[in-house]
């Protein structure tokens, strides 16, 4: 189960870079040493499964932008951690199907959308979420999975919440990551 859970964050948490109801591209205007850190808690199995996920811009050219992810989660008294750096393309508009590394045999539909007020760091902000389906067949197994993406324009990575619920091995898997905390290293 650990390492379906691992492959459940690999392919959810990635996709934090996707923009719900919004033409500007999300990492428009991040800059080298901006990070956010995101609370993760997985429920899975009767179990809650606390976690962090924290992004950084490594690098930055006028066509692309890089981030290192890094995913730590505590299961059964064992810290797992999860390391991934992603190239993000600012020239073409942003798709959370590429992002997510989506196997082949699984597709991301776009569904409803819609704007709330979302309170982070004591500051309160306009968000703006997109819902999406994905499914599919990955490593011959089936895919299904509903996921909503909040998102808040003047912050240089742009997601700000993101909720999962699927099934895994025949148990129902939440998901939730909020951002906690967000600046710049620089």
């Amino acid at each position: 189960m650990r390492r379906s859970l691992f492959a459940l964050f690999a392919f959810a948490l990635v996709p934090l870079a996707a923009r719900a109801a919004d033409a500007d591209h999300p990492y428009k205007n991040a800059k080298v040493g901006d990070f956010a850190v995101f609370t993760v808690t997985t429920k899975a199995a009767g179990l809650a499964i606390p976690g962090t996920l924290t992004q950084t811009v490594t690098a930055r050219s006028e066509k692309e932008v890089t981030v290192k992810a890094v995913t730590v989660i505590e299961l059964l008294g064992q810290k797992k951690e999860q390391e991934k750096e992603q190239k993000i393309d600012l020239t073409q508009p942003f798709d959370p199907s590429k992002a997510a590394n989506v196997p082949a045999g699984v597709k991301i539909t776009k569904g409803k959308e819609g704007t709330e007020k979302l309170k982070l760091g004591g500051k309160e902000y306009e968000c703006a979420w997109t819902a999406y389906t994905a499914t599919g067949q990955a490593k011959g197994k089936d895919v299904a999975l509903e996921m909503k993406i909040w998102t808040a324009r003047g912050l240089a990575l742009g997601v700000v919440k993101t909720e999962v619920q699927t099934e895994v091995n025949g148990q129902k898997v939440e998901l939730t990551m909020e951002m906690k905390e967000f600046g710049s290293k620089k």
